[in-house]
């Protein structure tokens, strides 16, 4: 069947993934900047343990959205003008990035519960 014989809409999950894994690194990152300046002034162990359960869930929902998006800008590339290398790229980045910083919220979490 010949490209043209058929018309190919608007192709919307890819950047609807790509912007939400965007928009949680950004978030992790902002929650992140909450625990160190909470953590500096004093803030309750309550509040702190509030934000990294919030940091841990919102990290892991980053690098699930990262790698969906990288899946999806790969298998959407035959049907593109453009290769978007950048945006897989990023996607990737984030994942891994987001993967490791659980890695140490989880390492935090292991040191903050109590030994008794």
């Amino acid at each position: 069947m010949a490209k043209g014989s058929f018309r190919l809409r608007r192709i919307w999950l890819p950047s609807f993934f790509g912007r939400l894994t965007i928009l949680l690194f950004s978030l992790s990152l902002l929650t992140l900047y909450f625990y160190l300046v909470g953590n500096s002034q004093g803030f309750t162990d309550v509040t702190l343990l509030f934000l990294i359960a919030v940091e841990s869930w919102t990290l892991a929902l980053c690098a699930l959205s990262g790698v969906f998006a990288a899946i999806i800008y790969a298998a959407t590339i035959p049907f593109r003008n453009r290769l978007q290398l950048d945006r897989i790229i990023f996607s990737g980045a984030a994942s891994i990035f987001s993967i490791l910083l659980y890695l140490g919220v989880a390492l935090l979490q292991a040191f903050m519960e109590s030994y008794g």
